[in-house]
């Protein structure tokens, strides 16, 4: 269960990074509660990879913190790529306090 929430909030990040400002509403709703729903499992299911109380907790506080980095390292790529690296760092700087829209 780790493993598939991992995976679907890394892909969830990386499409609406790379369609920022695209896309209709009810996708980010549906993402959000799939991810919610799979993110609450992940923790309270028994796992392997996430036998103690230490790792639950860096795994809770993990996971969002690695979303909003994979969406506004993707985000600088909307509507095309930036012309050089210094306007990919100002893009993603900007992503992560402002969203990807900002």
């Amino acid at each position: 269960m780790v493993l598939v929430c991992v995976c679907f909030v890394l892909l969830g990040a990386f499409y609406f990074g790379i369609a920022s400002c695209g896309g209709y509403v009810w996708h980010k709703e549906a993402f959000r509660r799939v991810s919610i729903t799979l993110y609450v499992a992940a923790l309270a299911c028994p796992s392997t990879l996430l036998p103690s109380l230490g790792r639950k907790v860096a795994f809770g506080i993990g996971l969002p913190l690695l979303f909003v980095l994979v969406e506004s390292a993707t985000a600088p790529f909307y509507p095309g790529p930036p012309t050089s690296i210094v306007e990919y760092g100002a893009i993603f700087l900007r992503a992560v306090e402002f969203g990807p829209c900002g």
